[in-house]
């Protein structure tokens, strides 16, 4: 038999609650979710928050947590990813605004994510401490989120730069340093409870830039 009118209306309500597709609804809790997730991460820690504490402080139950994460690693890789994305959005911006010079650009990245941790420390302990040490798929997933970063690094320092004769230097392995020292020099700064001023913090970053730079471009001597 073909469905009634009324018929029609209440399968329509069904698929629509609030406004919201069905779809869109599990996004939302999705998001609900992660923002609880980076609050808890960020300020308890990853191992002193259960599912079922991020569950009540997001006002959702066990059952919508499992809906899109299997477990809490899930939701804690999704949490850095959310705030390592934000970061490098905002590192983006602040170069656009510069010239074409590397070290310039470069220090007002620098400038922008210290100035960010710093206004946020949740952003901070979760992408400088808790990712670390707590499993290998964990591990495997930070190294992705390094690598994305290590990727807009070789684009901002070394793109237009031509060496001066042959060079042994990989942009790629130059590019992971500087974020290892990016990320060991922020999680000092986090220890002393950001001692330095931002602007140091860039200035210094930018110093370590300009080293690397030169020395890829053939300005200093191998």
């Amino acid at each position: 038999m073909p469905e009634t009118s009324s018929q029609n209306a209440n399968s329509a309500s069904q698929k629509r609650y609030r406004g919201l597709s069905p779809g869109e609804r599990v996004a939302e809790r999705r998001r609900r979710l992660i923002e609880g997730g980076i609050a808890l991460y960020g300020s308890a820690g990853f191992r002193a928050t259960s599912v079922k504490t991020i569950c009540l402080s997001t006002g959702l139950t066990e059952r919508y947590f499992y809906e899109s994460f299997a477990n809490g690693e899930e939701l804690l890789c999704a949490t850095c990813t959310a705030v390592m994305h934000d970061l490098r959005m905002k590192a983006l911006d602040a170069m656009a605004g510069k010239d074409d010079r590397p070290s310039e650009k470069f220090r007002a990245a620098a400038q922008s994510y210290f100035s960010e941790i710093r206004a946020n420390r949740t952003a901070a302990r979760l992408t400088l401490f808790e990712m670390e040490g707590v499993s290998a798929f964990v591990d495997a997933h930070y190294a992705k989120e390094l690598a994305t970063t290590t990727d807009l690094l070789v684009d901002a320092l070394f793109f237009g730069i031509t060496p001066k004769g042959p060079t042994k230097f990989q942009t790629v392995v130059l590019a992971q340093g500087v974020v290892g020292a990016l990320y060991q020099i922020a999680k000092e700064w986090v220890r002393t409870d950001f001692a330095l001023p931002t602007d140091e913090m860039a200035r210094h970053m930018q110093a370590i830039a300009i080293g690397v730079v030169a020395s890829y471009s053939g300005a200093i001597p191998e």
